[in-house]
């Protein structure tokens, strides 16, 4: 044992007693005496065996997190304001949703070329050519499980639905079809991000499903709602499920009206959003057969319609939640 300290310690009590010490001298005056304090110069004594090493001064500089480790759990990843799991042990497509159903989320369903690319990307990542999505074939349709909608425009080749009703990501081309029951697929799990909307939307914003929504309530014609958007850093919305139309037509009745821009825009025989993502066709109460009415609005609660573009409605830009 190292007695260093201990040794301090004695030789700083011993010069303290040894201080107390000190002798007396004595004056002799007129037969009496006064006793006098001699004083003596202070000396500070530093005792080398006290001698240790000063404290470090120097802060370390915390480690800056990235988006997916301030937003997503450990293992996750952010692509576009959600979390997305790549679970590599292999399962049929039931104990894949079963596996993610326990992490509190459910199997993937892609909405965009981009984010079908993003999943691709992780599936290569994690040395993997296949992984099952959320899609499946049910009363001949195609089904998401979260109940968005589905796209029928990312086949690479499909296969009879009724023998081959499970969605397979192939990370070199697009999606195909298999029986559910093959036990050797990974598969991909989204949620969520686990912070508080507040947290991740700008002041005004409302957050849902991983995306901050603005809602204004100034008529402008769409073409101006557009640009409105992009100088707030985002875009008229696209609306990919029924809940998300939902939670929109809830804020534009709360507002007394019920028409607002979306995003989607009529070009070329063909129905697009601005973003890019996929466009779902089935959604329309009303459809104006006018080539002129070539911009998306609100309707009602059961679904959107089109207008001529100079008209002046509220509208909704859409950005993903970010921190």
């Amino acid at each position: 044992m190292n007695s260093s300290p201990v040794v301090c310690i004695l030789l700083g009590v011993f010069l303290s007693v040894r201080a107390a010490s000190l002798p007396l001298s004595v004056e002799v005056t007129d037969n009496y005496t006064t006793p006098e304090l001699t004083t003596t110069p202070a000396t500070t004594v530093t005792p080398t065996c006290c001698m240790t090493t000063p404290p470090s001064t120097s802060t370390t500089t915390p480690t800056s997190l990235s988006p997916s480790q301030i937003m997503c759990p450990g293992g996750w990843e952010v692509f576009q304001g959600r979390c997305y799991y790549f679970a590599n042990d292999v399962m049929t497509w039931p104990q894949a949703q079963s596996n993610c159903a326990i992490l509190e989320s459910m199997l993937v369903s892609a909405h965009s070329a981009q984010e079908y690319g993003f999943l691709q990307q992780l599936t290569n990542n994690n040395d993997n050519q296949n992984a099952w999505l959320g899609g499946f074939y049910l009363q001949d349709q195609w089904l998401w499980i979260d109940g968005s909608w589905f796209y029928n425009n990312s086949w690479s080749s499909e296969n009879p639905g009724s023998s081959n009703p499970c969605l397979l990501l192939n990370s070199y081309e697009a999606w195909s079809n298999s029986p559910c029951d093959v036990y050797e697929y990974s598969s991909i799990c989204v949620k969520n991000s686990n912070v508080p909307p507040e947290m991740l939307c700008p002041q005004g914003w409302m957050g849902f499903q991983g995306r901050c929504y603005y809602y204004n309530s100034e008529p402008l014609s769409w073409s101006a709602a557009d640009a409105d958007c992009a100088s707030l850093g985002a875009s008229l919305v696209s609306v990919h499920n029924l809940e998300e139309y939902s939670f929109l037509f809830q804020q534009t009745t709360a507002s007394g009206s019920s028409a607002a821009w979306l995003g989607g825009f009529y070009l070329d025989n063909q129905w697009l959003w601005l973003d890019g993502s996929w466009f779902y066709q089935g959604f329309f109460t009303q459809m104006s057969p006018d080539s002129d009415d070539s911009c998306l609005s609100t309707y009602d609660a059961y679904g959107w319609s089109n207008y001529p573009c100079d008209q002046g409605w509220p509208s909704f830009c859409a950005k993903d939640a970010a921190v």
